[in-house]
């Protein structure tokens, strides 16, 4: 495993920590740019006016692949991308099976007009970022981008193409993205379903939520993460430990917390340290009962902000 570094309060692992191998990439996706919200769009084999089965088929795919084969890169391709974003890999996503209506899922009005050619499509649960964001030829070694050839509308898959590209990627180092995350509330159930603007949720106060709350907290005692996620902690703070949101110190373990940053409770999924962060149990306690919503905590600069008042 290699060295986490941290780097402004986020950790970076490589690639092949969160992508096993070859196989669990279901391809690659052409963007115009980085993400700004956790959708991916897709255009339309259909009547678009009449929302038939084709018109939602390259988003339906998707989320029928994305429950096997889970994770897909993106790469800055197509006539709106930057020229300083050609043939670069931008990020690696991780899709859930809920798709429908790009208008329902994208919450920004200017983003909904640019995406009017993309109309249908599915939500992603994990955005990671491609630290140095690797041109294919000139960092990879691909002698082309042919990788790209028809991935503009949907998530293509080449095998020996993607084999070769988890090759050259599975060292490199990606930080996951905190500022883009699934709508607030959702959950993602593991099936694949069709939606409108009313995603999938799960209401904590709901006897179902309750025992789902009782499954996360057990699985977050997991003492493997536990003691990296403090022994990485401790190693960056001179041998301390250190609440990463109020800056309380101490060189006791049990005074801290190991806090899921998505709860588990949000839908199924494979935790690594790089999930959680160190909090004292005050601060660990104000990112759950101060949000508005249990399946979608304050992060750690807004429970620093309440805690520092």
């Amino acid at each position: 495993m290699m060295d986490r570094v941290a780097d402004r309060g986020m950790t970076v692992v490589a690639l092949g920590e969160v992508v096993n191998a070859a196989d669990q990439l279901m391809g690659v996706k052409a963007v115009w740019g980085r993400s700004s919200e956790a959708v991916m769009c897709f255009g339309s084999r259909g009547n678009a006016a009449l929302k038939d089965r084709g018109h939602f088929s390259q988003a339906r795919t998707t989320a029928e692949r994305a429950l096997n084969q889970p994770y897909f890169l993106t790469i800055g391709g197509g006539e709106q991308v930057p020229d300083a974003l050609q043939g670069r890999v931008l990020e690696l996503v991780r899709a859930t099976g809920i798709y429908g209506e790009t208008t329902a899922f994208v919450r920004d009005e200017e983003l909904r007009a640019r995406l009017a050619q993309w109309p249908v499509a599915i939500i992603v649960s994990e955005v990671y970022s491609v630290r140095g964001e690797p041109h294919l030829v000139e960092d990879l070694g691909f002698p082309n981008r042919r990788i790209l050839a028809n991935a503009y509308d949907t998530v293509i898959r080449d095998d020996e193409e993607i084999q070769r590209l988890w090759n050259a990627l599975q060292d490199w180092e990606v930080e996951r993205r905190w500022d883009v995350m699934p709508p607030q509330g959702f959950y993602d159930h593991g099936r694949v379903q069709q939606c409108g603007s009313m995603y999938p949720t799960l209401s904590t106060a709901s006897p179902e939520g309750r025992r789902i709350w009782t499954i996360s907290r057990e699985i977050e005692r997991d003492p493997r993460l536990k003691r990296e996620v403090k022994a990485l902690n401790r190693a960056k703070n001179g041998g301390i430990l250190v609440c990463e949101a109020c800056k309380l110190s101490d060189d006791l373990a049990s005074m801290f917390d190991a806090h899921h940053l998505q709860p588990l409770a949000a839908g199924k999924r494979d935790s690594r340290v790089d999930d959680l962060v160190v909090l004292c149990p005050s601060c660990h306690r104000c990112a759950h009962m101060k949000a508005d919503d249990k399946l979608s905590p304050l992060s750690v600069e807004e429970v620093a902000a309440l805690m520092m008042r």
